[in-house]
């Protein structure tokens, strides 16, 4: 093999955190990784954005935006390729999981097909006074279901180069204190910690506000195209887009739970306390 075809194939070669990033992730909760969709990809994505735009809104002018969370009429459309589709994702996941982690499709929707959740937040209304989300969640309590996530990717299709500019949020080393927390009150796992106290007054944050180890809340910031991977019990929310801000902020969400999971019933559920797979009402 030439130096050409050894440089092509290094070129394809599907894509794998290094060891250094894995430690960071399993420290950290949150990894942040450039360049994870290529250019190619992101510009076809970018035109179907604006060609699904309603009532006359332009993601490149910003004279003709709403306020807030956007979604034209009739929805955003499926993306080609799908995000679940990158080699470069799948190679990670399979990297984090050895196989055993499986694409997750929102609340209550069936397995197939998987559909990447789209998040569009334009600027917020002038003489809005931007702050930092005070609370946030953990993926997979919806109604009647819960504990299902092991990892999600955020990814940013539009550049972002603020801190403020309506990335997703979320508290470094969380995850580590939420996961002692279960650990603790492992029959809460199922979601009933939302019903119960510090969470049920406090927050999310109650479980952590007065662990020194956890960090400030970060807001994910970066380049069309970069990507932040979380743990799936790392507390995270979204942020408002500062009033005045000429950059759109347009994500995909990729989100993964274990493959047990999706054999136990044809939609996003988890099992009971006792083991016995969720079942749709008669």
């Amino acid at each position: 093999m030439n130096k050409s075809d050894r440089r092509q194939c290094d070129i394809e070669k599907p894509r794998q955190l290094s060891t250094a990033q894995l430690a960071e992730f399993k420290a950290e909760g949150a990894l942040p990784i450039p360049d994870l969709v290529r250019p190619d990809v992101i510009a076809g994505w970018q035109d179907r954005f604006r060609a699904a735009c309603s009532d006359g809104l332009d993601l490149d002018v910003p004279d003709t935006w709403t306020s807030g969370r956007y979604t034209p009429d009739g929805g955003w459309p499926e993306l080609e390729p799908s995000l679940y589709d990158l080699h470069d994702l799948q190679s990670i996941v399979v990297q984090l999981g050895g196989g055993a982690f499986a694409p997750s499709h929102p609340a209550g929707m069936p397995w197939s097909p998987q559909v990447p959740m789209t998040r569009v937040n334009l600027p917020s209304t002038l003489g809005t006074e931007w702050s930092p989300p005070s609370d946030g969640h953990l993926d997979g309590y919806a109604s009647g279901w819960g504990g299902g996530f092991m990892a999600f990717f955020a990814i940013l299709i539009w550049d972002v180069d603020s801190p403020k500019g309506g990335g997703t949020a979320y508290w470094p080393r969380s995850h580590l204190a939420n996961h002692r927390y279960f650990l603790k009150h492992p029959d809460q796992f199922d979601g009933s910690y939302l019903f119960t106290e510090p969470v049920r007054s406090g927050g999310h944050v109650a479980l952590f506000e007065k662990d020194p180890t956890v960090g400030e809340v970060v807001c994910m910031k970066g380049k069309a195209g970069d990507a932040v991977l979380f743990h799936a019990l790392t507390t995270h929310n979204g942020s408002a887009n500062i009033a005045g801000s000429k950059q759109p902020r347009v994500a995909q969400f990729a989100r993964y739970s274990h493959r047990q999971m999706r054999e136990q019933a044809p939609m996003v559920m988890f099992p009971d306390k006792d083991g016995t797979p969720w079942s749709p009402p008669p």
